[in-house]
């Protein structure tokens, strides 16, 4: 019995266990709001480490650490140098043309080594330089200049004047002709022959000194001493200093057609009175004094002006007409030349050729000229260190007249040619003024004859009876012209 109850007991616990191993686990389900909002897992790369930052370290001269004293009385070169390149560890080198027994006279206490031979080279005729653990010294040095110049050479000219009595060769021994001649020197143009004399004066012909100069480049590269280098770089910076400076010339020429009450010419008292005009000066005279009629062509300064003013002015000497215009900018010694006009041709030379074959046969051989109607001006300034301006102003205003017909050749070989007539008004000067201060040259009057018809309406269109009341005045007219220059410095 015991043993049957054993057997219950045990298949009963045996069937408890099977049961439990074979029942399926139930999980709580995940919702799929929670299952989307899962973040995915990320690989982090790793991290970059910046390398450590090592500054670079600058060697340092000895001559900019190193501190001496050092006390001298009529030493030689050689000796001090050999105590300061002994007390900075350097060593020392000597070029051929460096005198070492040259005496020194200096003391020096607690200085640098680089101060101290800047002082030593300061009062003798030489160079140093400090090249790793050397200090050379040397008795001449090369440098470059530059004076950018352009490769043009120019030449100024002018003639004004003529032959007033028109003598010929068969005149005998009448002369009328009363010129000036301006022309440029071809020395002072010669700007790098200039360059060129200067230079060797400097250097003098010295032993090993000597420089080569490239015209097209405008470098110049000198070898020399100390000093002679220091004379050439002020010299070349003094040549630079002169030649760029310049000028701005506004100019206008002006033809006043003179009334009634100033035949003789325009009354430049008036200037005096007209407001905003500006302030003449003429030194010590009066204006009254120094412009009259009897004077040729004159020049004034006036100060404050300003062109239009000056025009308003001028209306009241008569009716104006404005020939030309130009506003030029002018390097220091170059020449501006101004043209305006129209260049009328014409023939100049007829040659004839006849040959002697049966019937003859003349060929002609022809030369033409032109000549210009209008307006020349030259001007050449001048600007010195303290702005004043010197400048040569020559105007030359031409008005072709006619062109005469001429017939020139035999009969049955003949050709017509035309020779023009031409008034002509001209004048040279130099004139001296300040920065912005208006130049006006005056002075060159001209007459001009004309007929004025003058007839009845009506009847004067009527044949006949039309030319018997028509009636012809001469009629005459003065003309002065006036050259105003205002110049202003653009750059020193």
């Amino acid at each position: 019995m015991k043993n049957i109850s054993k057997i219950l007991w045990g298949f009963l616990c045996a069937m408890f266990f099977l049961s439990c191993a074979s029942a399926p686990l139930k999980s709580k389900p995940v919702p799929i709001e929670k299952v989307e909002k899962e973040p995915l897992s990320e690989t982090k790369a790793p991290e970059l480490k910046t390398p450590e930052f090592v500054p670079m370290r600058k060697d340092i001269s000895p001559i900019q650490t190193k501190v001496i004293s050092i006390s001298a009385r009529n030493t030689p070169l050689r000796d001090v140098l050999y105590t300061i390149t002994e007390a900075a560890n350097l060593n020392l080198v000597m070029e051929r043309g460096v005198n070492p027994e040259l005496p020194i006279t200096i003391t020096l206490s607690n200085i640098i080594v680089e101060n101290a031979l800047n002082i030593i080279f300061d009062s003798v005729d030489y160079f140093y330089s400090v090249k790793e653990n050397m200090l050379i010294v040397k008795a001449l040095d090369t440098r470059m200049f530059e004076l950018g110049r352009p490769g043009v050479t120019q030449t100024y000219s002018a003639d004004v004047g003529g032959d007033i009595l028109g003598a010929t060769a068969a005149a005998g021994p009448m002369r009328g002709a009363v010129t000036q001649g301006i022309k440029s020197d071809p020395v002072a143009f010669d700007f790098w022959g200039a360059i060129e004399k200067a230079i060797t004066g400097i250097l003098g012909g010295a032993a090993g000194q000597s420089f080569l100069i490239n015209r097209l480049t405008g470098t110049i590269v000198v070898t020399a001493s100390k000093d002679n280098l220091r004379k050439v770089e002020q010299y070349i910076e003094t040549i630079k200093k002169v030649i760029n400076r310049q000028v701005l010339v506004e100019a206008k020429i002006i033809e006043v057609q003179l009334s009634e009450g100033v035949k003789y010419g325009i009354d430049w008292r008036f200037l005096d009175e007209f407001k905003g005009v500006g302030m003449i000066e003429l030194g010590a005279k009066r204006l009254s004094t120094v412009v009259g009629a009897t004077l040729p062509t004159f020049s004034i300064g006036v100060t404050g002006a300003s062109f239009t003013s000056l025009l308003n002015a001028l209306q009241q000497q008569g009716e104006i007409r404005t020939l030309s215009n130009p506003r030029v900018n002018i390097i220091n010694g170059q020449t501006a030349l101004l043209s305006v006009g129209r260049n009328v041709t014409f023939v100049s030379r007829v040659e004839t050729t006849t040959t002697a074959a049966v019937p003859p046969i003349t060929t002609y051989t022809i030369q033409t000229s032109t000549v210009l109607s209008g307006v020349i001006i030259g001007i050449v300034p001048y600007i010195d260190e303290y702005g004043e301006i010197s400048m040569t102003v020559t105007p030359i205003v031409s008005d072709l007249v006619q062109l005469e017909e001429r017939i020139v050749g035999e009969a049955g070989s003949q050709i017509q040619i035309s020779l023009p007539t031409i008034d002509l008004r001209e004048l040279s000067t130099t004139v001296k003024v300040r920065d912005g201060q208006m130049v006006i040259i005056g002075g060159l009057i001209s007459k001009k004859e004309s007929l004025q018809e003058s007839k009845p309406p009506f009847l004067g269109n009527v044949p006949i009876l039309g030319k018997l009341l028509t009636r012809h005045d001469k009629a005459e007219s003065k003309t002065e012209l006036v050259v105003v220059l205002q110049p202003a410095v653009v750059s020193m």
